[in-house]
């Protein structure tokens, strides 16, 4: 008999259906593997392109090999541990429960499972930033490709780079420890975005000829390379670009208050999805909204600076908002036309602009929210590791001018007294609209009559 608890299934349900793609419960998964020997229990299951291995350690316990459809995950899990039994009897697989006291059972019939890939003869040990790596790799990859297997990572061995586009996009991350030679392609799983793989303090990485295997905590991922697929030349793109001529420093305090103002929203389309950066005095960022039909606003980035020519640029508020949510504080920009670029440590991005036909154009009636108007809290991106600590100094000076409080006031009520007046013009159709229906009521009573 094995047993596991309830919540580890719920875990194990999670995790299996995010790597195999299994968005529906109707979605039939592979079997679920169920492996005790002399050092533990493993829990796995694959498909023809990622395989995933859960390990309990445990000690004394006897062989037992035990293989059950996946619906069975989806029977037994729950928040608690309340344990699970499975054994096989009378050539059938019985798995036992409780849900609140009450005892329920479930019988499936043996079934058979593909072999499992093995480990690698060598496992080179890596920070445990590599998974964070990983899973903004996936974030930088694309499932529509044709000519590129824009849906796959690259991987290269003697310079230690993970590397990711979608076309539009690049995203390069070295410094990373791999036992190979070359570069080779794997899939852009989305199981490398979860916050379960990253509870190892290290990742151990390896090959064989035709799997990856990542190691972190009690998980071990096998992803399938695709010795067939075809991967674009990126590394030019990003060590030939243009010269820079204009640079955006934006602190942790603005980055926190443009990513918030740019959050994507289900409905964006159309003119919503381009902002434009002027960078000629103030730093504005010009975006229009799609919620408040059309509404454009400028949002002035009080704290950021800019070092060389003045610059206008279009650009998708995505691509934007996602160099600053990677941690990214300093941004290239070699022209309206040109990639921009960050560079930072280990890591590169660059993404393409858009033309000048998708300039936000100037309103008049636009509303203006300057940074220094909203609280905010301070930004943590997923590549910082480290806890931030923040002392408190009873003496520090507040060097705040009288015309910026001021300033700012008169910003908030402007923004206060647009939406005021918003709500009464609703208010004013609303009232319309019934007295409308009013009168039509009493027509139709009148005719009827």
């Amino acid at each position: 008999m094995i047993t596991i608890s309830r919540s580890l299934m719920r875990e194990l349900k999670t995790i299996f259906s995010r790597g195999l793609g299994i968005i529906t419960s109707r979605q039939t998964g592979p079997p679920v593997e169920f492996l005790v020997d002399q050092h533990g229990l493993r829990i796995r299951t694959r498909n023809q392109q990622i395989a995933m291995e859960y390990y309990l350690p445990a000690g004394g316990l006897e062989s037992q090999h035990i293989v059950t459809p996946f619906g069975l995950l989806r029977c037994c899990h729950g928040l608690k541990s309340d344990p699970v039994h499975l054994q096989v009897k009378n050539e059938k697989i019985l798995a036992e429960w409780q849900d609140a006291g009450i005892p329920q059972s479930i019988e499936y019939p043996v079934v058979e499972c593909e072999g499992f890939p093995e480990l690698p003869d060598q496992l080179e040990q890596n920070e445990s930033r590599l998974m964070v790596a990983l899973g903004d790799a996936c974030d930088t990859a694309t499932t529509d490709s044709a000519r590129y297997a824009l849906d796959h990572l690259q991987l290269r061995g003697s310079q230690g780079q993970v590397i990711s586009t979608d076309g539009r996009q690049l995203l390069i991350q070295d410094g990373f420890q791999f036992p190979w030679e070359g570069e080779f392609l794997v899939p852009a799983n989305r199981l490398l975005c979860s916050r379960e793989l990253r509870r190892g303090k290290s990742v151990e990485v390896g090959r064989t000829a035709e799997w990856v295997t990542l190691r972190s905590g009690p998980w071990s991922i096998w992803l399938k390379i695709n010795e067939q697929a075809r991967f674009p030349d990126v590394m030019e793109i990003a060590n030939t670009g243009p010269e820079t001529v204009a640079t955006l420093q934006v602190p942790d305090e603005d980055a926190e208050f443009i990513c918030s103002a740019l959050k994507p929203k289900p409905f964006h389309k159309g003119d919503s999805e381009k902002v434009t950066l002027d960078l000629n005095g103030e730093i504005t960022v010009c975006a229009r909204e799609a919620d408040q039909v059309q509404q454009q606003r400028d949002f002035v980035l009080c704290r950021s600076e800019r070092s060389g020519k003045s610059l206008q640029i279009n650009t998708s508020r995505h691509y934007f908002r996602r160099a600053l949510r990677l941690g990214f504080r300093e941004i290239n920009l070699s022209g309206p036309d040109t990639p921009a670029s960050c560079r930072e440590g280990h890591r590169t991005y660059v993404w393409a602009l858009l033309t000048q036909a998708d300039t936000v154009q100037p309103q008049t009636d636009a509303i203006r929210i300057e940074s220094t108007s909203v609280s905010h809290q301070p930004i943590r991106t997923r590549s910082q590791q480290k806890d931030v600590v923040v002392k408190h100094q009873p003496d520090q000076k507040r060097d705040v001018a009288a015309d910026q409080v001021l300033t700012q006031m008169k910003t908030l009520c402007g923004g206060l007294a647009e939406t005021v007046s918003h709500i009464r013009d609703l208010m004013s159709q609303l009232r319309e609209q019934s007295q409308d229906w009013s009168r039509s009521l009493t027509s139709d009573q009148s005719v009827s009559t």
